[in-house]
């Protein structure tokens, strides 16, 4: 849980998964958003002019962000991190409030409220691997790698999202959701997994052990 919350207006970026998603909170229970499934290299700039646009805002406007780290799409990911980055550059005051929050703490909210009960949900991590947190759980909760062969072997509900990136083969039973993260953001109940960041970057994982990615601009070595 973050030791301080967002002000509004609060801009939200989800590219974790295959359609982008842009939310803008003008108040604790005003939620305007749009959504398109593309790349979103494409589309995340045209839906955060097109939700500024609905609310007769503009970057200049908002007061903080909010974006999904991950993870998911790696594009996604740094699509909305550079995004963030670049409005840095610019001098937009919400881009040095910035929280950022994973795709499966909200999705292990999505399952509960889908499913109820108990059981985790997954990513696909590659390498015949799995992303895996709980639901229902605290925001606290770390999120976990599983190989296939133990998500094979597990009992219980196993979750997974119809719009995130898919490459292992599994035996594993796996319920289909849907990604969608408007239900999360139209009360003020996701503010708890939201974690404030000064680095705009995201997820990665390196063995048991998720880090922040490190953007870094190569140049040519000294003379």
């Amino acid at each position: 849980m973050s030791d301080y919350s967002p002000e509004y207006p609060l801009l939200i970026l989800d590219t974790s998964s295959r359609k982008t998603w842009v939310g803008l909170k003008l108040c604790p229970d005003t939620l305007l958003s749009k959504s398109e499934e593309q790349d979103p290299s494409k589309t995340l700039f045209k839906l955060v002019e097109a939700v500024l646009d609905g609310a007769g805002k503009t970057l200049a406007d908002l007061a903080s962000i909010a974006y999904c780290a991950g993870p998911g799409s790696m594009l996604g990911a740094r699509t909305a991190s550079m995004a963030i980055r670049s409005w840095q550059g610019i001098g937009i005051k919400a881009a040095q409030t910035v929280f950022y929050y994973t795709s499966l703490h909200a999705g292990s909210r999505i399952a509960f409220q889908s499913l109820g009960g108990n059981g985790i949900v997954v990513t696909d991590a590659r390498r015949f691997s799995w992303n895996a947190l709980p639901f229902p759980c605290s925001p606290a909760t770390a999120l976990s790698l599983l190989t296939n062969e133990e998500l094979e072997n597990r009992e219980g509900v196993i979750a997974s999202f119809a719009e995130f990136p898919s490459w292992t083969k599994t035996k594993a039973e796996l319920t289909e959701l849907s990604y969608d993260p408007g239900p999360l953001f139209e009360g003020q109940a996701f503010m708890p997994l939201l974690i404030p960041t000064e680095n705009a970057s995201p997820l990665t994982i390196r063995s048991n052990d998720y880090k922040k990615w490190d953007a870094r601009i190569h140049s040519a070595p000294a003379d």
